[in-house]
């Protein structure tokens, strides 16, 4: 019996994957005006929810109150970072736990390094590998960003040819203990340093 319940949650978040992805796809077209920065951005956060929920051991990246911490993290763009929040927020829940969404700047995101974090949203462009490095394999944080070239220094992100694709940098991952369910490797993108 619970054979069947798991394999229908795959079945079920498998679907979900496929119709996000459709979504993702028309809704960037039509939003083909927006900066690149922004579109990016625009299309992350709505493949956010299928990235977290992708990690083979969310479950265990739960504060001891059953949430998944969530920082969003900004460098100068407090407002930026305040939208993507309240569109996190939205979501409520990613694989079933309910979400604790936060903002970080750049500059303090240091202190929350003894906190369990699930994952990361990057808002800014341009981040240092370090950033990654230090999140991804000494924390076991995932960190996303939708940003061109963060998947080749560490991150989970977006890949845009004729088809938008999550990304992941495989090598930092394995660094990091951070595995993926088969299905979502299975549209996913990979990286090998």
């Amino acid at each position: 019996m619970e054979g069947e319940e798991h394999h229908r949650r795959t079945i079920t978040t498998a679907s979900f994957l496929w119709l996000l992805f459709l979504y993702i796809t028309t809704t960037s077209m039509v939003q083909g005006r927006w900066p690149e920065e922004k579109q990016r951005l625009n299309v992350g956060i709505r493949l956010f929810p299928a990235c977290i929920s992708a990690d083979m051991k969310l479950a265990d990246k739960r504060t001891p109150n059953g949430n998944l911490r969530i920082r969003v993290l900004h460098k100068q763009d407090l407002s930026l970072a305040g939208l993507v929040a309240d569109k996190l927020k939205e979501l409520d829940r990613i694989g079933g736990y309910p979400l604790h969404i936060d903002i970080v700047s750049l500059t303090s995101i240091k202190q929350y390094k003894n906190q369990q974090i699930a994952a990361l949203f990057i808002t800014l462009p341009g981040t240092q590998s370090g950033l990654f490095d230090n999140w991804v394999t000494n924390r076991h944080t995932m960190v996303l960003s939708p940003f061109a070239g963060d998947a080749m220094r560490g991150a989970a992100g977006l890949h845009i040819s004729d088809h938008i694709l999550p990304i992941v940098n495989m090598t930092q991952a394995k660094r990091g203990a951070i595995s993926f369910k088969p299905f979502f490797l299975r549209i996913a993108k990979t990286y090998h340093e």
